[in-house]
């Protein structure tokens, strides 16, 4: 695969059997797969008319190249008349803030060492120009359901649009139309947010509260270097936001002062969080599935 043109492949059906579907996203379905009937990788599957054409012809040739330990791996991409194939490595393990719940002990040490795995993936990404454009909880999940378990940043999304051109509060609060790098560390700022004190913040909070000196009752326990990283992520000014080599080399992030006793209330109040999304999530499966369902109920009631 060379050159400047997307280079997907045709011939799916002759390397890889696909299986039932794992998940159905907003923009995309992810199935079990089977390479050369015995290897399990997984297939995300878009229809052509949802993809970013310019994003996969950007980075198709280096995302394919890129081997990282927190990166979920994409291995091949093809195409039919109707929809494109990226062929990915299979995960089985939770999402971080389930395996955050399920932890004996949750300290600041714990976030910093998982910030920094994020992080270090996004270094990878950052260093190439590529922005990933879909940070947010569901994207950060574990390589397998044990406690050796290494966690994984989502693969990098092709769709033509994110979940964040729903008006999230990961989006950053310049909202280009196209995702940036800048955009990408402001995701990853919520995210740290949540992680600390197990909610999400509210859309005036981000610009009064939490910003300037996050004082709210929550984080009577939060220490002032933590508090200093979410701020620097947090920057109204995406020119002078923090970058992802920037924010590795903190030493909150790289563990030498985090404090180490439990965040036994915002674990709690992340329980409650996982609980809502859940619901969400299934919600949207529920409308989605109404949605599909209409033109045949149309049907019927002509008939």
């Amino acid at each position: 695969m060379t050159g400047d043109e997307i280079q997907l492949r045709d011939g799916l059906e002759a390397s890889y059997i696909l299986g039932d579907a794992i998940t159905r996203g907003q923009f995309s379905t992810v199935y079990k797969c089977l390479y050369k009937g015995k290897i399990e990788r997984a297939c995300r599957t878009y229809e052509k008319d949802k993809v970013n054409l310019n994003k996969v012809t950007k980075y198709l040739q280096e995302i394919l190249q890129i081997v990282h330990p927190n990166l979920i791996r994409i291995y091949d991409g093809f195409q039919t008349p109707d929809e494109i194939h990226f062929i990915t490595e299979r995960v089985y393990g939770e999402e971080l803030f389930e395996r955050i719940v399920d932890l004996g002990h949750y300290s600041e040490r714990e976030a910093a060492s998982l910030i920094k795995d994020i992080l270090s993936a996004l270094v990878c990404l950052h260093d190439k120009g590529i922005v990933h454009g879909d940070i947010r909880p569901e994207s950060l999940i574990y390589s397998n359901e044990g406690h050796d378990g290494t966690l994984k940043l989502r693969d990098v999304s092709f769709s033509k649009w994110t979940p964040n051109t729903h008006a999230t509060i990961f989006i950053a609060p310049e909202k280009g139309e196209t995702p940036s790098i800048a955009g990408d560390m402001w995701s990853l700022g919520i995210v740290l947010y949540i992680m600390l004190c197990g909610i999400e913040p509210g859309a005036g909070e981000v610009f009064t509260e939490l910003v300037p000196g996050l004082s709210l009752p929550w984080w009577e326990d939060i220490s002032k270097q933590a508090k200093e990283v979410i701020q620097r992520m947090l920057d109204l000014n995406p020119y002078s936001r923090l970058k992802a080599d920037e924010a590795y080399q903190i030493p909150w992030v790289q563990g030498s002062v985090t404090q180490e006793h439990h965040l036994e209330a915002a674990v709690e109040r992340l329980r409650e969080f996982n609980a809502k999304a859940k619901f969400r999530v299934a919600s949207k499966a529920v409308l989605a599935t109404r949605k599909l369902s209409l033109p045949f109920l149309r049907r019927m009631e002509l008939r």
